[in-house]
Parts: structure tokens; sequence; C-alpha cells
């Protein structure tokens, strides 16, 4: 999700070995929020993967029972009114794991500019549309790539991760397919063994590339509304956290195990239409 760029009426996306995008015709946002269907939306790709759309997007999800589950809760209720295009996406599974093993402790500028100056070094430059764009670097490249190599690209202490990870893939310690498989738990405990893998960090991979719609990442956005429109859910002991403080993963265990049985299979919709409410109301731009 870090690597797309808006160019015109296009968007253009890095996923894995292909750059996609899709391009309206809609020349206003409420055009676009009242166009209920893919009226006025191509898709392309390269190389060419048809009906890649409904992968990325998860067309595939029952979106109109999801949301009746959730619409329940207050604010989520509130949110899918406001912001009925707000849709989970599909992430390439490497990418998305290398992508937020880099996004530990700094903002989504900061990430962007990593992925892209790692693809630029270490994946392959491609031309779409006259355009020049950079594949997501391959697992193998990663790993024979040297601690030099990855600081130059900005990473910091985070080349060290970037080693380990992929060195826990190709050893196949790390198997994508099998985490897709097993239960939320299981898959959760599997990347907390991988060095740089927290529980914000797995449960962000989790969500958005292997398959775990329970899943509900906890990060200072998301903390700040459980603290502000949640509280009711903690008993007294756990909820004297602050919204400016971090928390423990003791704390982290806890407030996700809450607000998951509390939003239930589809917690990661919900924590989606959150965050998202969270940083508009705040006036961040993306």
């Amino acid at each position: 999700m870090f690597l797309w760029e808006q160019i015109g009426n296009s968007w253009y996306g890095t996923y894995g070995d292909h750059i996609i995008k899709f391009s309206t015709s809609w020349t206003s946002k409420s055009s676009c929020i009242n166009n209920n269907k893919n009226n006025g939306i191509q898709f392309y790709s390269y190389p060419e993967v048809k009906g890649w759309e409904r992968k990325v997007f998860r067309l595939d999800d029952d979106i109109e029972k999801i949301l009746s589950t959730l619409s329940n809760d207050t604010l989520v209720s509130k949110t899918i009114r406001k912001y009925p295009g707000l849709r989970l996406m599909r992430q390439e599974p490497y990418q998305c794991i290398f992508s937020f093993v880099c996004a530990s402790n700094t903002n989504i500028l900061m990430i962007r500019k990593m992925l892209k100056n790692l693809s630029k070094k270490f994946g392959c430059k491609v031309i779409f549309d006259g355009k020049e764009f950079y594949t997501f670097p391959s697992v193998n490249s990663l790993n024979k790539a040297t601690i030099n190599e990855l600081h130059s690209c900005g990473v910091g202490y985070r080349a060290k991760a970037i080693k380990a990870l992929a060195n826990h893939i190709i050893s196949g310690n790390l198997d994508v397919d099998y985490l897709v498989r097993i239960r939320y738990h299981d898959a959760k405990e599997e990347l907390l063994k991988v060095y740089g893998i927290g529980n914000k960090i797995a449960d962000c991979i989790l969500l958005f590339s292997l398959e775990k719609l329970d899943a509900f990442p906890i990060d200072v956005w998301i903390l700040r509304a459980l603290s502000r429109y949640y509280n009711w859910l903690f008993n007294e002991n756990e909820n004297k956290f602050k919204m400016t403080e971090r928390i423990t993963i003791n704390q982290y265990k806890v407030l996700s195990a809450t607000i998951r049985n509390y939003f239930g299979k589809y917690s990661g919709y919900a924590q989606q239409y959150i965050f998202y409410y969270m940083r508009e109301i705040a006036g961040k731009k993306w």
C-alpha cells in the first residue's frame, strides 16, 4: 500500500514483480462516491494479470455482510457512512512483510522513501505507460544484499531486521502459504519469532496479506481511539494508559484480545475505518 502514486486520473502501484494501475473518468470525489459500480474505472497491469483488481481490492469479500456486522458499533457505523468507498487491500505477502518491517518507529513518508530506495537498488526497472517504475525486490536479492548496501537505502537500524527476515524466509523457517492456512494466534506466534517483528507489525502483516481479517493492529492512532471511544471495554487497571504513552507488550495483548473479542471475525475492517477516521479528524495527510 505504501508504493502507490497518483498521476493525473490514474493510480500506479507496485505489487511484487508487477506494476498495477487503475484509471477513473470521474471528475470529482462525489461522483466517485455516488458511483456504486465499476463504471468509469479501468484496470491495467504490467506484466498483464487479468482480474488482479478482485484480488487486490478484496472484491471477493462479502462487504455488505461485513459492514452490517460492524454497524452495531456507533463509531464504526458513523465512519462506514462517512467513508463509503473505504476497503481493505490484499497485499503481496513478501512485499507486505518487508514493508512493515521497515515501518517501525517512523512515518508514512519515510516508509515510502525507504521502500522506493530498496526497489530502485534491488528491484527491476519497468517502463509502463512511458513512465519508469521499479518492481519490489525479491527475497533472494534482499538476502544477498550486504548491510552496507541496505544502509545506503536509508533504512537505518532496520537493515539488520531485513537481513534476518530474508534469511528466515530463504531457510524455510517462514512459510507464507502455511501462515495463510493456520489460525490467527498460531500465525502470529510464527511471525513473532522473526527478529524485528513485534505485535503491531505482526498484526499488520496478518491483516493485509495473510487473510487474517480478525487481526486488529494497534498503533498510536488506534490507541487514541481506544482511549477516547472504547474506555468502557477495559477494566480500571488495564485502562490506566494515556494516549501519548507507549504500551507494553502485555498491555498490547490485553487491548488486542479485548477489542478483537468485541468486533469479532471482521475486526480488521473495523480497525481500518477507525484508523482512517482518527487520522482524518487530526488533519493528517497521506
